[in-house]
């Protein structure tokens, strides 16, 4: 007879690797990383919970809100993880199946109207439970993801940019929500820069998120544009020719008191 309480295992040791993908940062990397893999491995090969079951207690890592540096250095860990030459197919499976449950997790959210954190009114079955401000904590996440090619392009073409900006607004009160679209946006491209940009996208999809960003500058720069973290370069899919956007990001934020 298992002990009482034993059952709850999986629970214990899956909280254990979320609490300290947490608690990943460059200062810490090399210190965590390897307690990380230490559980990661054991969860798996002990069998103490499903791996599909770990997948979805750690996909909401991605909107636990510590910052666009603690997502790049769990964006690191995985890609670090997943490539190492004694990794176990089993858990290059448990790396595939996170990142891809992240990104779906980002695409159904942006179906929803966006709330922010204090607002807790309709949060009730909402995906985006932590409102706005995690889903743009979300979407430095996936940018992340991109950038160390821990998503398919098939995948990020088919789920990311449409499904971000096909939202209707209802109304001009619903400038929040926008607000919120349009600074994933821009996480997005700062994460991912070259990576998403060239040749990633359908160039009607640049030419929208852009559209999105500069609808933003008479709301006061809320996005708080940075046209050095955009300097990358976009190649059409046709690779027939290259667009500097770095003007384009500069022609909008210049109109805002710190473009």
């Amino acid at each position: 007879m298992e002990p009482e309480g034993y059952h709850h295992r999986g629970i214990a040791i899956s909280w254990k690797i979320r609490t300290l993908l947490r608690s990943l940062r460059p200062s810490t990397y090399d210190e965590v990383s390897p307690k990380i893999e230490y559980w990661i491995e054991h969860a798996l090969t002990e069998q103490s919970i499903d791996t599909n079951d770990l997948v979805g207690r750690l996909s909401s890592s991605a909107w636990d809100g510590n910052g666009p540096e603690s997502n790049a250095a769990v964006v690191r860990f995985l890609k670090d993880f997943r490539d190492a030459p004694h990794r176990s197919e089993r858990s290059r499976s448990l790396v595939d199946g996170l990142c891809s449950r992240i990104l779906w997790w980002f695409t159904a959210a942006s179906a929803e109207d966006l709330l922010t954190k204090s607002d807790h009114r309709c949060k009730f079955k909402k995906v985006a439970v932590v409102g706005g401000e995690g889903f743009v904590l979300a979407a430095s996440f996936v940018g992340y993801l991109i950038e160390q090619g821990l998503l398919s392009q098939d995948h990020v073409r088919r789920h990311l940019i449409k499904s971000l900006t096909a939202h209707h607004y209802y109304s001009d009160r619903d400038k929040d929500h926008k607000t919120f679209r349009a600074a994933a946006i821009y996480q997005l491209l700062v994460a991912a820069g070259n990576t998403l940009l060239q040749g990633l996208l359908e160039p009607e999809d640049v030419q929208v998120c852009f559209e999105t960003l500069n609808s933003q500058i008479p709301l006061g720069g809320v996005v708080g544009l940075d046209a050095v973290k955009l300097a990358v370069r976009c190649a059409t899919r046709s690779g027939a020719s290259r667009r500097d956007l770095t003007c384009l990001v500069r022609s909008s934020a210049g109109s805002t008191p710190h473009g």
